[in-house]
């Protein structure tokens, strides 16, 4: 994972605004992505009202913003949501379940 700083200008209803975003991801276009993203669902920016001015690979000690500082931890983890049960042995554990059905006539 690496951090990109992305400077940009963007137009919206009421101006101009110059910006400053960063985002942690593995190449710099899954970070443009996640900028058109982000830009339109929060800010309500159409692609063709953004400007790209700059982007840069940032350190991990240059980070400004807090929110991409949090997921730099080493011992970072995340809660289990949901754990599956798996079948305890392998030789009974079969892909797909086929019974023959039981119709039962009266």
């Amino acid at each position: 994972m690496k951090n990109f700083g992305i400077w940009i200008r963007y137009q919206s209803r009421t101006g101009y605004h110059n910006s400053y975003k960063e985002y942690r991801e593995t190449t710099m276009n899954a970070a443009v992505d996640a900028l058109y993203e982000e830009m339109a669902s929060r800010h309500r920016v159409r692609a063709s009202c953004l400007q790209i001015i700059k982007i840069a690979e940032v350190a991990d000690k240059d980070v400004r913003r807090e929110n991409t500082r949090q997921f730099i931890q080493d011992d970072l983890s995340f809660p289990v949501v949901t754990k599956v049960t798996r079948h305890p042995s392998k030789a009974s554990k079969t892909i797909i379940k086929y019974k023959r059905p039981n119709h039962v006539t009266l």
